[in-house]
Parts: structure tokens; C-alpha cells; sequence
């Protein structure tokens, strides 16, 4: 029965629920006017997700225009209700801003308008992590009940050319659903599959942490930020505060899963089983962060030498493990430091690279993930295109492989992802002319659309050329932020199939007959 609901209003009645984990640990603290501002807001989230099922009614026929529309209305209007209780708190963010600090948190993107992390009621910093651990798994569900059937989301990298031997439109694309399983059969699917495991992974790595010293608070944030790949922390220096190596190896560990879709395989209909040595996204991850952790070492250690102390072999490996953690941070869009991070610096005298990092958040994990970013199959399926055209130069008469797998994701996939990497790079274009029209330099605003786009939000203060924050860019280009890691997260091919007009006149036509 609850399947039978508007998207919506099954979404704002899980915020409902989730505002009482924030209001119970107020009042365990005895802050009682905490845990009212967040207890009257879930009544009132309640009551909204019961008017929107009275004034929409139940679900209509599935349509991939509807349930497009109807995703993206959430991602926008979701953290609406998220902010009411932080606006209460805080007033001084104002109603925009604690909409944006909301959609930060809801897209997974992390970061923060708070100019003093240390300043804030713990009740808000663990609403901060719930609501983007809630957002991670909106993206998951999502990505098995709307995008993997119409073909979306990356999924169409590896299906393209089993529909058709040409280039598909965006429209046709996701018309494609005569084969769709029923919506309410899809969420119960995803659901049944995605939700155990993401929860439990979330206690797991949360008990794991506070085992190794973290407190209730950080370990329990920390636990949904990493499995949600949002970098939320209540520590202004997030993961890096606790100084632990053991719980940065727990923590890549998990980072690897999360930016994985080997665990949730099952919950498409279109998803097959994969040995995860033979996975192409883990085996190009591995790939990526091995090149970038082997190209900044080497140049550290290229400086160490220089200034004659590179015999410090503890500050060798300590500078060592600090690169690949922070490399696998931000491929994964979570944006962690390393507590070594900043060893590997002082080890050399050498400024740490942020170009190198800035593409490694543009990369991103895995489709069907919570990683933002232009996602690892797209970026495989480029580089198998690319090694497949330079064989054909040396050897025209090659013949790929047998299969119909192989030849699909070296053509008609590749010409889609590199389509798609096209639409991600005009978006980055409106971006950063629209931070730039409200008062920001060319690099800042740069760093910052990359980081709205790829959801990775805390690498614009540690890239910024003054070290700012999301707090001191004006509230026209927070706002300008905000829209576009709403973009990111729902992604571009969706965005266009949403807006096209010839999608929209087929679905009414479609309705119009079925009348």
C-alpha cells in the first residue's frame, strides 16, 4: 500500500521519521527546545506527506517522464522541509541558506554554510549526516527503479548496443520501457536489496569507529557520511581530527563499497552478477588511484630529496599512506583529508597539487552509487573505445571479441559517454559563468562548480585560493551552487529527458490512447 504513493509523499514521510532520531538525542541531552524544533517540524512533515497523497492521489500509470519529473521536484523540495528544524536553530542562516545547507547535505555533496562548525548544536550536525545518509539512499533506490530502466544514469554505457546498431537520442532513450517491471514491483525490489545492506554497512562501520575511539556523535556521522559519499563531519577538518591510520584503512575499506554497485547488483532487473576482480569500475578505480598516488609521491619525493631529508622513511610512508587515502577520498566525490595528508607536503616543501584532485572528483565512482562525478563506466568505456581505435590502426582487420557485450562498450557506449561528458561540461560551463556574474575569480569559481557538479563539496575550501567557504560566497551564488548539485546528483541525460518536449508529447499521447 505505501508503494502505491507519490514518490513524494512516501519521501517526506521518511523525513518525518528521521526528524525524530535528531529530536530523541536533544532530549536525552535535556535540550529541550532542540528537540521541540525538530519534533513540530516532523508533525508538520507528517501532516504535508499526508495532503500531498490526499490533493495527488495514488501513483498513475508508470511513466518515465513522471517519475523523471517527479525525482527531480523531490530533490528540490525535500530539503524545503529538512531546513525548517536548522532554521529554527539557527536563524541567522536565513531561509535560502538553510535550504542550500540542506541541499548540500541532501545531494550528498557535503560542505557547509556554518562558519563555525564547533559553534552548532550536535542535534543539527547529526541531522546534517541524516539527511545526507537519507539522500545516499534516495540515489540508490533511485538509480535501480528509475534510472536502470529507462536506461540511464550509466546503465545505458553497457546496454546501448543491444537495442540498436545506431546512435539513440536522449528521448528515445528512455521510451524504451515496454519491458519496464510494474513501479510498485521496482521499489519493493530495490528496496528489499539496497536498504539491509546500506543500513547495516552504516552500523557496522559506525560501531567499528567508535570502537577506535570516536564518539557516539562522530562515529555515528562519519559512518553515514562514508557510505553516503558526502564528507559531512561534525569536525571542521572531518575524518582527519582523529589522527587514526587504522581508522582510515577501515574507512577506504568501506569507501570502496560505497562507491561500488558489486553489493547491489541484484536490485535491477538489468543487473548482472560481476566477480569483482573482474569488475571494469573497481579494476579502473584501483587503476586511477594507483597512478594519481604514484604521480604525487613521486614528486614529493623528488622534493624530499632536494632539500636532503629524504631518508625520514617514517614521513615517507606516513606522506604515503596519506596520499592514497585522500586520492580514493575524492575519486569517491566523499572529499576526506587524510590525517597524512598534510605530511606529505612538509615532508617535501612542495605544495600538494589540487588540479590533480579537482579531476578526481570530476571522474567519480561508480554508477549506481552514491559518487557523483562523470562515473568510472563512462570513463572506462572512453578508454576501451580509445584502445580499441589505436589497435585498428595497427591492425585494421582485428576483430574486437565474441560477444555482443564487448563490441557494445567500445561503440555505441562510448559515443554515448562521451555525449554525456559533453552535457556534464556545458552544465560546468553555466556554472561557472553564473558564480563568476555574482563576484567570484575564474579559479575559485571553477573549483566551486566542480564541486556543486561532482557533489564533492569540501574540496572548494581546500582549493579556494583564499581558503574560503561555502559560507562566504554571496547568497545569489549559493543558490547558483545549490541548483547545480541538484544537476549533479540527478544527472545530465536526465535532465534533458525531462525537459525535452518530443518525450513529453509522446508520454501524453501515450495517456491520451490508453483513455
Amino acid at each position: 500500500m505505501v508503494l502505491r504513493l507519490p514518490i513524494l509523499a512516501m519521501l517526506l514521510g521518511g523525513l518525518a521519521l528521521l526528524m525524530l532520531a535528531p529530536a530523541t538525542y536533544a532530549a536525552f541531552q535535556s535540550e529541550w527546545r532542540i528537540a521541540r524544533a525538530f519534533l513540530q517540524p516532523a508533525v508538520f512533515t507528517a501532516v504535508s506527506a499526508a495532503a500531498f497523497t490526499f490533493l495527488i492521489g495514488p501513483r498513475r500509470e508508470d511513466s518515465a517522464q513522471r517519475e523523471l519529473s517527479a525525482l527531480l521536484l523531490c530533490w528540490v523540495l525535500i530539503p524545503m522541509f529538512a531546513a525548517i528544524p536548522v532554521l529554527r536553530l539557527e536563524p541567522t542562516l536565513g531561509a535560502i541558506g538553510a535550504w542550500v545547507e540542506m541541499v548540500l547535505s541532501f545531494t550528498t555533496t557535503g560542505g557547509s554554510l556554518f562558519t563555525d562548525l564547533r559553534s552548532v548544536p550536535d542535534a543539527i550536525h547529526l541531522w546534517r549526516g541524516i539527511v545526507g545518509w537519507m539522500g545516499g539512499l534516495v540515489t540508490l533506490v533511485a538509480a535501480y527503479v528509475i534510472m536502470a530502466p529507462r536506461r540511464l544514469g550509466g546503465f545505458e554505457v553497457e546496454s546501448a548496443g543491444v537495442r540498436s546498431s545506431g546512435v539513440l537520442t536522449a528521448s528515445q532513450t528512455i521510451a524504451l520501457t515496454a519491458s519496464t517491471a510494474p513501479f510498485e514491483a521496482r521499489m519493493h525490489r530495490a528496496i528489499r536489496i539496497v536498504l539491509p545492506v546500506y543500513a547495516g554497512l552504516t552500523a557496522g562501520l559506525a560501531l567499528v569507529l567508535s570502537g577506535l575511539g570516536e564518539s557516539g556523535l562522530a562515529s555515528s556521522v562519519h559512518a553515514m557520511s562514508v557510505m553516503a559519499t558526502s564528507g559531512i563531519s561534525p569536525y571542521p577538518d572531518g575524518i582527519a581530527g582523529s589522527g587514526s591510520v587504522v581508522a582510515e584503512i577501515v574507512i577506504a575499506v568501506f569507501l570502496v563499497l560505497a562507491a561500488s554497485r558489486i553489493l547491489y547488483f541484484n536490485a535491477s532487473q538489468t543487473g548482472r552478477a560481476r566477480q569483482w576482480q573482474a569488475d571494469p569500475e573497481l579494476r579502473l578505480m584501483a587503476w586511477l588511484v594507483g597512478l594519481a598516488t604514484l604521480a604525487l609521491f613521486a614528486r614529493h619525493w623528488l622534493g624530499a630529496l632536494s632539500v636532503e631529508i629524504g631518508d625520514n622513511l617514517s614521513d615517507g610512508l606516513a606522506a604515503l599512506w596519506g596520499t592514497v587515502f585522500t586520492t580514493l577520498s575524492f575519486l569517491t566525490t566523499t572529499g576526506f583529508q587524510s590525517a597524512f595528508w598534510e605530511t606529505a607536503r612538509t615532508w617535501s616543501g612542495l605544495e600538494n597539487p589540487g588540479l590533480l584532485l579537482l579531476g578526481l572528483c570530476a571522474v567519480g565512482g561508480g554508477a549506481a552509487t552514491t559518487a557523483g562525478g562523470v562515473k568510472l563506466i563512462r570513463a572506462y568505456a572512453l578508454i576501451r573505445h580509445g584502445m580499441r581505435e589505436v589497435q585498428r590502426i595497427a591492425q585494421p582487420e582485428s576483430v574486437i571479441g565474441v560477444g555482443a557485450d564487448l563490441r557494445t562498450i567500445t561503440r555505441q557506449g562510448a559515443v554515448i559517454a562521451w555525449t554525456f561528458i559533453m552535457l556534464y561540461f556545458i552544465a560546468l560551463m553555466f556554472a561557472i559563468v553564473g558564480l563568476s556574474a555574482n563576484g567570484m575569480s575564474f579559479e575559485d569559481a571553477l573549483v566551486a562548480a566542480t564541486a556543486a557538479i561532482s557533489n564533492t563539496g569540501p574540496i572548494f575550501q581546500i582549493l579556494s585560493s583564499d581558503q574560503s567557504a561555502f559560507a562566504d560566497l554571496s547568497r545569489n551564488a549559493q543558490v547558483v551552487l545549490a541548483l547545480a548539485a541538484i544537476a549533479g546528483r540527478i544527472e545530465m541525460l536526465a535532465l534533458v529527458a525531462v525537459f525535452n518536449i518530443e518525450t513529453w508529447r509522446q508520454s501524453f499521447d501515450a495517456t491520451k490512447n490508453h483513455w
